[in-house]
């Protein structure tokens, strides 16, 4: 696998944790993707051998090639992998219209407060009860990222339990 940068080993502890309290790791979905560095150790670490990892990315910077190349390499026995080349909105709606469900959501895309409540709020309803939601840069101050995830779990209070507060959040459906 080739990474140009790497964002996502100091969240490897997170990504434990949440895999450890997942009751299922059948159904993942993955908002914004970059390189794939979080997709593959979910691939390799999380999801089950037959399992489906869906990732939404719009790859503005012409960076599908380099994240189908690493996903191939990392993708385990009956998994599979299928990739919405669209903004968020356009994808959750897509999928939020098929009533697809996960166990997992991690929210990387979009770093404004609106972006990220926006993927939050349209993401939570494809979430299974007892799934796991893990927002990435909770703490990111540049883009004030904090703003929107706190506007939606102030949303969704009682729907909830926290299960991760550091520079990542992570929530269990109720």
């Amino acid at each position: 696998m080739n990474f140009t940068a790497d964002w996502f080993t100091n969240n490897i502890p997170n990504f434990e944790k949440c895999m450890a309290a997942l009751p299922e790791k059948r159904n993942f979905l993955e908002i914004g993707s970059y390189e794939g560095m979080s997709a593959c150790w979910l691939l390799a670490n999380g999801l089950e051998e037959g399992g489906y990892l869906t990732c939404i990315d719009p790859f503005f910077n012409d960076m599908r090639p380099v994240f189908e190349k690493n996903i191939k390499e990392a993708t385990r026995l009956n998994q599979t992998v299928s990739v919405m080349q669209m903004t968020s909105y356009l994808a959750l709606a897509e999928l939020i219209g098929m009533k697809q469900t996960y166990d997992f959501i991690y929210i990387d895309g979009v770093h404004s407060p609106d972006g990220v409540l926006t993927d939050a709020c349209m993401s939570w309803g494809l979430l299974k009860k007892g799934g796991i939601m893990l927002f990435d840069d909770y703490l990111w101050q540049e883009e004030q990222t904090k703003d929107g995830i706190d506007a939606f779990l102030c949303a969704f209070l009682g729907k909830f339990e926290p299960i991760i507060n550091n520079y990542q959040l992570a929530v269990r459906k109720l």
